[in-house]
């Protein structure tokens, strides 16, 4: 019996990319495709999949009336983040470790970018709730199945989230300038994907378990 990956993500884009793109470098797995944890137990059945592929920014549905940051808002706020001319400013005279200090001011910019975009994926309701809780949920029904992410926007604090509470793993989504440049990224990238999927899986190839219930 072929092995199930349960794919659980809310984008239509994405669920096309696998379907097209990803799959055909697997023809000896069963991909389940679906948007919620509460489809994939439909479609599971009395099956147990071999390995969970969770998206891990989705809709947080706690958020009443999501909506995009004004511009002026954000202009206000990028007029704040240190310059370049600051991240060089002194560096010649600096008295201790030059390379640490400049990585550590060119790191300044960077963690504000971080930063405004945490907030504004959190006012227009996407964050990592979507993925955090569908992991709970297959852990609290598969507790044997390995869960793995498959994500685009994932920032360092998300990563330290996920492993936090137990992912098995993390891989990044390939992504063009466009929608084009991003299938042909995901079809070169699908033989090494496939290949980890695999390497997840292997302690559990095989089994056959109906789902556990708390």
């Amino acid at each position: 019996m072929k092995p199930i990956v349960c794919v659980i993500d809310d984008s239509d884009f994405e669920h096309d990319l696998v379907r097209n793109e990803i799959s055909p470098s697997a023809p000896d797995m069963e991909f389940l495709q679906v948007y919620t944890f509460d489809e994939a137990m439909a479609g599971l059945g009395e099956e147990a999949p071999g390995l969970f592929l969770l998206d891990l920014w989705g809709k947080d549905e706690d958020v009443v009336d999501p909506s995009q940051k004004p511009k002026k808002e954000l202009e206000e706020r990028i007029a704040g983040f240190p310059s370049l001319e600051q991240v060089y400013e002194g560096l010649e005279d600096h008295d201790g470790d030059v390379t640490n200090e400049y990585l550590r001011k060119l790191f300044a910019i960077v963690d504000g970018w971080r930063t405004l975009f945490e907030d504004v994926s959190n006012r227009i309701g996407q964050n990592r709730k979507y993925g955090l809780s569908n992991l709970r949920r297959s852990r609290e029904y598969y507790s044997d199945v390995p869960a793995v992410f498959y994500t685009r926007k994932a920032l360092i604090t998300d990563a330290v989230a996920i492993f936090r509470a137990g992912a098995d793993g993390l891989f990044i989504k390939p992504t063009g300038s466009n929608d084009a440049e991003t299938r042909r990224l995901t079809k070169e990238y699908a033989p090494q994907l496939i290949a980890e999927l695999r390497r997840k899986m292997e302690p559990t190839r095989g089994a056959s378990r109906a789902p556990r219930v708390s």
